[in-house]
């Protein structure tokens, strides 16, 4: 798989909110931006990139900006869980790990097109996943939130 840090790619389990099982990083992301019960389930039930589009059209929670790192942070501590198929993969890795993007993307990644070059790009997916991958090796614990 070339890009196994997708956050497109399934879970090994779903990851279990109030009764709704989410597939992805995606879907749940996606989901959460609402306070809705009704979007959760619809968003559960597409597809990845299905729900990425659906994200757009829902009334976002008010405290979104504020709890939306944690939320992928949640997700991602799912997705590389114990015994999980990508658990490994993450903590083979080395070095800065960076999402690069050409959709003008620079909260979560880096975009690489000219425009967005001088721009500041947060790459917050790669952080996120550097500090997981730091629990992982060395065993640090943070305060980890809770779905």
């Amino acid at each position: 798989m070339s890009n196994w840090f997708s956050n497109f790619l399934p879970f090994d389990q779903p990851l279990v909110v109030e009764g709704i099982a989410f597939t992805c990083v995606e879907t749940y992301y996606q989901a959460m931006k609402s306070d809705d019960k009704e979007d959760w389930k619809k968003i559960a039930a597409m597809t990845a990139s299905q729900s990425k589009y659906a994200g757009r059209n829902v009334k976002i929670r008010k405290d979104w900006e504020s709890i939306k790192d944690d939320v992928m942070l949640t997700a991602l501590l799912h997705k590389f869980g114990r015994g999980t198929t990508w658990r490994q993969k993450l903590k083979d890795t080395t070095g800065e790990i960076v999402e690069w993007n050409y959709w003008h993307d620079n909260y979560w990644g880096r975009c690489t097109c000219p425009a967005c070059a001088n721009l500041k790009q947060k790459n917050m997916l790669g952080v996120l996943l550097m500090r997981i991958r730091e629990y992982l090796v060395t065993g640090k614990t943070w305060d980890v939130p809770k779905p």
